[in-house]
């Protein structure tokens, strides 16, 4: 270690301050992390200036260490992802992104800590499902979801989480203030607030010296009835290699999200391109990753089209039975 520059720490950031005594010309940077010490390590970037930075263990949900991030409820077998087959668990879960690229709650909170893009948030813990209790693994963080429709809690108690660099938050249920409560580094920029849920809309909002800054909402969803289709790109190039990444959304009459559908998609291509993959953010689908259909997972999937060496226009068209259908029109460029 003594010939590097930078020193690279696995789970040991903690060692830092001590090692820091002994070797003072050391820099350290950490170089895979739980999850769930993204405040811990923060503060030990934030407070030393001989550490410059912490890498999460991951980034992104992938393939592979199958139920390393996992979440179970009491009576599951227990235990780490190398102890047992977890099967139908296929695929990590400790992404701060999930596999189709959609940003998890702790993903928010790493941002807000660390960047000043970001400085308000909310989602909402998964209740436990009683008399069974929710167990975390060591790369896991509780299942948190960026939802305000759970219609089989109405008037039971559900805790809302609020991420702020503001110093204090107050939440609104329909217009009616449950409380404030303070978001200060002292409370790790995070407020809980237990609610009775009741359908409508829950607002969060910043406050700095009295004065709300500015607010989040979950609102409500009604039954899904639409397919939103939104890509990363309307033009790929007729390479046969070029991509285009669809994200397809279930949302109610009113186009809000439907968090909780789970209506199998059916993928139809037009013109020159072919369908390289479909998937949703489930590590525990084990529908092929290869083909013409998926299910979507709390409202989402995605679908991601490849062009072929002709150019020309791209029709995708998205189909879930007694939801409208839904186009998407890409076009392939001469390369």
């Amino acid at each position: 270690m003594a010939v590097h520059d930078v020193a690279g720490y696995n789970y040991h950031l903690w060692n830092a301050a001590a090692d820091h005594q002994r070797v003072p010309s050391r820099i350290i940077v950490q170089t895979e992390s739980y999850p769930k010490d993204a405040f811990a390590n923060w503060k030990l970037v934030t407070n030393n200036n001989y550490v410059i930075g912490d890498s999460v263990w991951t980034a992104m949900d992938y393939l592979g260490e199958s139920g390393i991030g996992r979440w179970y409820y009491s009576g599951d077998v227990p235990g780490e992802h190398w102890e047992h087959d977890f099967f139908p668990w296929h695929g990590a879960y400790c992404g701060d992104i999930d596999l189709i690229g959609w940003r998890k709650p702790i993903s928010h909170y790493r941002n807000l800590l660390y960047n000043n893009t970001e400085k308000l948030y909310m989602a909402v813990r998964e209740p436990d499902p009683d008399p069974l209790e929710i167990k975390t693994t060591w790369w896991a963080v509780w299942p948190t979801w960026e939802s305000w429709t759970w219609p089989e809690y109405v008037g039971k108690p559900i805790n809302v989480e609020v991420y702020s660099k503001y110093p204090s938050v107050r939440l609104y249920l329909n217009d009616k203030l449950i409380g404030e409560k303070p978001t200060t580094e002292e409370q790790e920029h995070k407020a809980e607030f237990t609610v009775p849920y009741s359908p409508g809309h829950l607002k969060a909002i910043g406050v700095d010296k009295g004065k709300e800054m500015e607010s989040t909402v979950l609102q409500t969803s009604g039954d899904a009835s639409k397919v939103k289709l939104t890509a990363d790109r309307k033009e790929i190039m007729a390479n046969g290699q070029d991509l285009c990444f669809v994200t397809v959304e279930l949302t109610d009459k009113d186009d809000i999200l439907q968090p909780n559908a789970a209506n199998r998609l059916l993928f139809k291509i037009e013109g020159p391109g072919t369908i390289a993959g479909v998937a949703n953010g489930d590590m525990k689908d084990t529908d092929t990753y290869v083909g013409d259909t998926r299910k979507a997972w709390h409202g989402r999937a995605q679908v991601v089209i490849r062009s072929t060496h002709h150019a020309g226009d791209i029709k995708l068209t998205v189909n879930s039975s007694g939801l409208s259908e839904a186009i998407f029109n890409i076009k392939a460029l001469k390369w």
